[in-house]
């Protein structure tokens, strides 16, 4: 049996994470995404980085009181992931030409949009590269940002001391350091630190 949802039904089921609402927008609203990037020679693992990251935003947005929906979820969704794929475009292009070509950042709509999604893609970076951490350094670095103080740590991970953490600490923020400078998709960020 396929679900109809009125605009306000599927926007209300998706702030709340009802799992029928978001079924039913990763089963409707997926592949127009994925044609989108497709079109423009992505490939699935493009539309869903991009479907991914647009839904963020949309909830994001959603949640923000300020923000007022003025269209469907549908048409909304579709722009957001229209506008990441153009700049996702653009940023591979400006790595491919820079030496041929100067594109300035007012070249480029530098809005709250396009910041929460340069965001989202760095988060994105962020969590493929910690997941590919040793095991104990994503559990150390896990209790760190939790701010677990360093005693309490060193006995959870049955460490001699809390010197022995921060040292432990300290090699594994390098060495997720290093993994995300080393990405290739980092380097799109580099114009911009």
């Amino acid at each position: 049996m396929i679900l109809l949802y009125t605009n306000e039904k599927l926007v209300r089921g998706f702030m709340e994470g009802r799992e029928p609402c978001v079924k039913y927008i990763y089963r409707e609203y997926f592949p127009m995404v994925r044609s989108i990037v497709s079109a423009r020679n992505g490939n699935l693992e493009d539309a869903e980085d991009i479907f991914h990251d647009g839904l963020i935003i949309v909830h994001n947005r959603l949640k923000n009181n300020k923000f007022t929906l003025n269209s469907t979820l549908k048409t909304y969704l579709y722009s957001v992931c229209k506008n990441l794929w153009k700049r996702r475009l653009e940023r591979k292009y400006r790595l491919l030409y820079a030496a041929d070509t100067y594109i300035s950042e007012t070249d480029i709509c530098d809005t709250e949009e396009s910041q929460e999604e340069e965001s989202s893609e760095k988060f994105r970076l962020y969590k493929k590269n910690f997941a590919q951490m040793p095991e104990f350094c994503r559990e150390l670095l896990t209790h760190y940002i939790l701010k677990t103080p360093l005693e309490e740590i060193a006995r959870i991970m049955n460490y001699k001391d809390a010197e022995y953490v921060k040292a432990r600490k300290y090699y594994c923020k390098n060495l997720l350091r290093k993994k995300i400078l080393n990405d290739p998709e980092c380097k799109q960020f580099m114009n911009y630190e």
